[in-house]
């Protein structure tokens, strides 16, 4: 987001996308941020005023997200997750189908915008393309990895990963030789996502697709890893 202004329409615009989803008027908006706070003034036109990207300043955002069911994460990658209400266990290889009780939202993000995110920038609304209700417990910054090509993709194996699948990446879970994650080169702005190897004392960056070139790549200093893979999500 390169101005203010542009992020303020942003916030605009995520906040009357999410409440139109949620098939709430801002009048009920407006009550359940008056709950948050306990009673403090916060005005139906208040509200109106940010939905319509008029107001530059709002100390109400993190209760509006909080009222519309938006990761506090959207604005600050430190900011505590929201509470668990269920945890689910899952094998990594499995599809996780989420329906019923939810553990929290997880934005979904492309490989530019988690590279971004690996580097404790801020999200910006615009950089979100949908939300995931998260299969299980995760860190504070976890947010779900849309795939980017087919490196990763080998339908005869017991994992695979198509273009444009969705996966749950975790910031502060340690990643293990074997585990999938999601790393990022320090000259570049985007993420990449493979399976971590070590071998004689070195680690390397596998893409599961045999016909995939150069297969390995050998992590010198300047790799990061952003987050270890925990689970692969499909929406039913």
């Amino acid at each position: 987001m390169n101005t203010p202004t542009q992020r303020q329409q942003a916030i605009a615009t995520l906040f009357k996308r999410r409440r139109t989803e949620l098939n709430l008027s801002q009048e009920e908006v407006a009550r359940r941020v008056r709950e948050l706070l306990g009673g403090e003034g916060f005005k139906q036109q208040s509200y109106a005023a940010i939905e319509a990207g008029k107001t530059k300043h709002s100390k109400f955002l993190p209760q509006i997200a909080r009222a519309l069911g938006i990761p506090a994460q959207v604005f600050d990658p430190s900011a505590p997750p929201p509470a668990l209400t269920s945890s689910t266990t899952i094998a990594y290889s499995d599809t996780a189908t989420v329906l019923g009780e939810t553990s929290g939202k997880l934005p979904v993000i492309g490989s530019i915008a988690a590279g971004a995110w690996c580097e404790a920038i801020a999200l910006q609304p615009s950089d979100i393309e949908d939300w995931i209700e998260s299969p299980g417990p995760v860190g504070p910054r976890a947010f779900v990895l849309k795939i980017d090509g087919i490196s990763m993709f080998n339908p005869s194996g017991p994992v695979s990963f198509a273009d444009g699948d969705h996966v749950v990446i975790d910031p502060d879970a340690e990643p293990l030789p074997g585990d999938f994650v999601a790393a990022r080169l320090a000259n570049s702005n985007r993420v990449t996502f493979k399976r971590l190897r070590q071998d004689e004392g070195e680690w390397y960056l596998e893409a599961i697709n045999p016909a995939w070139e150069p297969r390995y790549i050998r992590m010198s200093e300047e790799w990061h890893i952003c987050g270890k893979a925990k689970w692969k999500v499909q929406r039913l």
